[in-house]
């Protein structure tokens, strides 16, 4: 259902609870011309709600994670 934003009966339609952990799938695309297709990019964040608001449970992705990684990241690893 990541594709449907409209209305889906059933299990499409859920409300958050209190206290409870969700997995938030989050999707963006663009037309790439150099590449002459549709370019995805998913991403799927844990995150608690506490009944008033969400926290993500390691703190929000803010930036790509390239493969391979670049050499900062190599570094501290």
């Amino acid at each position: 259902m990541w594709d449907n934003q409209d209305f889906v009966q059933g299990s499409g339609e859920y409300p958050l609870h209190k206290n409870t952990v969700y997995a938030i799938e989050l999707n963006a695309e663009v037309y790439l011309k150099e590449w002459d297709k549709i370019f995805r990019v998913m991403l799927e964040e844990g995150a608690f709600f506490d009944g008033e608001k969400v926290i993500y449970l390691n703190g929000r992705q803010t930036e790509f994670l390239t493969i391979p990684r670049q050499k900062p990241y190599l570094q501290n690893q």
